[in-house]
């Protein structure tokens, strides 16, 4: 009995250590902010929107996701989602009080057509904004006013349409229809005060509506590459960039939290990316499904004849050419004419990637130019490299990727 005990209870023991083992191995969330844990489905756009600067904490690090925006900081916010920072004066038209902060935004959203000379009059910054009310900027934010006042007289199947303002029927009709108001499928409730939780969410719709204007240099789309804890490279058009990640960077996939090792190759991502282009933020936009066959290159020596002549006729340029003789491809590189002393051109490495329609070679092309210290010469060279490798398969097109560097 005593010895059957012991072994059930080690049994236990195992199992107790197996549970936490498998527990501790989920990925772990790093969220900006301590309160928003229980908004799943908004703290993608939290994030995000942190991320690109439009959105702010309360301080020590909260949200107050449960907190209403007021007009004043409503009109800010989307200012800001559209890439407005300008200061601006106080209208004459306006006649309240004078806020402590962001009165540069009446005049801003004055200017910008998201409030009306008549509004001004009656604008209370500090009063809590309502759904209607914040439908009413979006619309004018997107340059949508004439189609809703030609829509005025619309209605939608929400139980509580009526109770939208007559003379705001027209903006929550266009702000619905498109996808910047979200009802519970039976109401809108039009006259509720909007949350900064709430906000964050309609904020990102917005960044979306306007392909994400104020993304300039801080935001890359592109497909990955190489991805780890350190940094994120990814293939934009025909280049690679590589690109650092900060500690704990939050990655999303809609709204599931991902450790940055669930990244693969392949996916299309969005990064956002802080003043020293370091990673702050990752939205997976897409899950391409493509098999990676890795390329063995050798270094070729002796070339056949064929080959030879090719790389005679491209030296002069800069070119990259796959050739096939006897089941062995060929990669050639070539520079052009360059100086001797530093220029240099090399097949770094290559991959098959094989779609449902097509079969495609993906080469990685070095080209690397001396450093300023170097001694460069007059005479001539033509730089060039070629590659071999084995594959018993037709390959149906050849896509190429550039990277430069300087020489240390």
């Amino acid at each position: 009995m005593y010895k059957y005990l012991k072994s059930f209870i080690f049994t236990i023991i195992i199992f107790s250590l197996l549970s936490f083992t498998v527990t501790f191995a989920k990925a772990q969330t790093y969220y900006s902010f301590d309160d928003i844990k229980e908004y799943k489905w908004a703290i993608k756009a939290v994030e995000k929107m942190h991320a690109k600067g439009i959105i702010k904490g309360v301080g020590d690090k909260k949200f107050a996701p449960s907190k209403p925006v007021t007009h004043l900081e409503a009109l800010a916010l989307i200012l800001r989602t559209l890439g407005y920072e300008e200061t601006s004066e106080l209208p004459k038209e306006y006649r309240g009080e004078v806020p402590a902060w962001g009165k540069e935004f009446i005049g801003l959203a004055y200017e910008k057509g998201l409030v009306t000379s008549e509004e001004l009059k009656t604008f209370n910054p500090n009063k809590d904004a309502k759904r209607y009310e914040i439908a009413k900027y979006l619309v004018r934010a997107l340059g949508l006013e004439k189609e809703a006042k030609l829509n005025m007289n619309q209605e939608l199947s929400y139980k509580d349409w009526k109770a939208v303002p007559k003379d705001s029927k027209g903006y929550m009709y266009v702000a619905v229809k498109e996808g910047l108001i979200v009802g519970d499928g039976k109401n809108l409730k039009p006259n509720e005060p909007v949350k900064r939780i709430e906000m964050a969410v309609i904020l990102e719709r917005l960044d979306e509506k306007i392909g994400n204007a104020i993304s300039s240099g801080k935001e890359v789309i592109g497909t990955v590459y190489q991805a780890d804890e350190s940094s994120i490279t990814v293939k934009v058009g025909n280049l690679l960039k590589t690109f650092p990640v900060i500690k704990n960077v939050p990655v999303f996939d809609g709204n599931d939290y991902l450790k940055i090792d669930s990244l693969k190759k392949g996916y299309t991502v969005r990064l956002i990316l802080d003043g020293k282009n370091n990673i702050i933020f990752v939205e997976v936009l897409n899950k391409n499904s493509e098999e990676v066959i890795p390329i063995q290159l050798e270094k070729a020596i002796s070339l056949p004849q064929n080959v030879l002549n090719l790389v005679e006729s491209l030296k002069e340029t800069q070119n990259v050419k796959l050739v096939e003789e006897n089941g062995t491809y060929y990669i050639i590189a070539t520079r052009g004419m360059m100086r001797t002393g530093g220029y240099s051109v090399s097949i770094e490495k290559a991959q098959i990637i094989k779609s449902a329609n097509k079969t495609t070679l993906e080469v990685e092309i070095k080209y690397q130019n001396p450093s300023e210290n170097a001694i460069v010469t007059q005479a001539i060279t033509y730089p060039y490299d070629v590659k071999m490798f084995k594959y018993d398969g037709k390959i149906d097109d050849i896509k190429i990727l550039y990277k430069y560097s300087v020489a240390p």
